[in-house]
């Protein structure tokens, strides 16, 4: 490590740990004439959920998420380091 280099990133410690977050992609979900998806991060799919309803109106897109999740609309990887929260998500649309 000589010569002022700084460690390698693997070495550098953080100060901002997060929650291990699964990232959530829920296919057929808000839809309009077609469907859309969501990308959530999340450590469950209970807490996917309350972020879905409290991003989008739930009532609006009534029981699309709930559909999507007991018909496998959906994946998960595990273990990301990023921040719980809605990542992404596209309408459907026509």
């Amino acid at each position: 490590m000589g010569l002022g280099m700084p460690p390698p990133p693997a070495m550098i410690s953080s100060t901002n740990k997060h929650t291990s977050m699964n990232l959530y992609i829920i296919n057929e979900v808000l839809s309009d004439y077609t469907p859309g998806m969501a990308v959530i991060a999340a450590p469950s799919l209970e807490r996917c959920r309350e972020l879905f309803a409290e991003e989008f109106e739930i009532s609006y897109f009534d029981g699309e998420f709930d559909v999507a999740i007991k018909d496998g609309d959906y994946k998960v990887i595990e273990n990301v380091n990023h921040p719980e929260g809605v990542v992404s998500y596209v309408f459907g649309g026509s």
